[in-house]
């Protein structure tokens, strides 16, 4: 009885670290989700994005997230969740102007957080034309959050609100009603540090919150990861996003032998 008893708490535990989080019975989801539509990668450049270059900074998201949701659909396909996952086809900033309808800022689990909700009438549209069921739609935003920075020795940390880029995920119906959401506690990318080696050098006390150079985040976003699939090398950072959506994004195995397809 007591084994079983932590069998439960266990799993609840595991369950509710989670960064995703499904709003209907996973059931459910199944059934009204069978072919999946991946979104390329939307950047909201009105959203807290403090940089000096803030402009830059956007552009350089939409330039290295061009057609990275290709190899989120191949994962997602490997784990055969769905009956298909298909990508969809579009320019990222018309999307962003057509999906996204609006924005809030609020408090969650896993901090605080933009919440993003959709037109429907542009997703019913995205949907018929691309032929699925839903659509997984992934926004980089930028924000401002308390975070705890630590320096190189691993001894002195600093916690202090830094601005960094943050992925927002939602899979949405025609009907533009969420069935699944994403809100991760990890950034994406930052866009700050702590400039704990200058305070040393300098014998200051306070240390300095600095922005990272353009220079230095493109490096970032262009930096390789580990080989997957076919020995394609996808980027650090978006191959983390990738594996942590991939994880989440798990509704079971459909059933093989049921009638298939996506909703005409």
């Amino acid at each position: 009885m007591l084994k079983a008893l932590c069998l439960v708490v266990l799993t609840v535990t595991l369950t509710a670290c989670g960064a995703g989080s499904f709003k209907v019975d996973k059931e459910e989801y199944r059934q009204r989700v069978r072919t999946l539509g991946v979104v390329p990668l939307l950047v909201d450049g009105s959203s807290h994005l403090n940089h000096p270059q803030s402009q830059e900074i956007t552009a350089l998201l939409q330039r290295s997230s061009a057609s990275q949701h290709k190899q989120l659909v191949e994962m997602l396909k490997e784990k055969k969740g769905y009956f298909d996952v298909r990508p969809v086809v579009g320019d990222a900033g018309a999307l962003f102007g057509s999906l996204v309808q609006g924005r809030v800022w609020q408090e969650g689990g896993r901090g605080p957080h933009h919440s993003y909700s959709f037109n429907a009438q542009a997703i019913a549209e995205l949907t018929r034309q691309s032929s699925t069921d839903a659509l997984l739609v992934i926004v980089l935003n930028g924000a401002v959050r308390n975070a705890k920075r630590w320096d190189r020795t691993r001894l002195s940390y600093l916690e202090a609100p830094f601005n960094s880029i943050l992925a927002s995920a939602s899979v949405v119906l025609p009907s533009g009603e969420v069935l699944w959401e994403y809100q991760a506690s990890e950034s994406f990318l930052d866009l700050q540090y702590p400039a704990f080696d200058e305070a040393y050098y300098n014998h200051e006390d306070e240390v300095t919150i600095r922005f990272i150079t353009l220079a230095g985040l493109e490096r970032h976003v262009q930096e390789p990861g580990r080989k997957w699939l076919q020995d394609t090398v996808l980027a650090s950072p978006y191959r983390e996003l990738f594996d942590r959506l991939n994880a989440e994004l798990k509704p079971g195995l459909l059933n093989p032998f049921t009638s298939n397809g996506a909703s005409q």
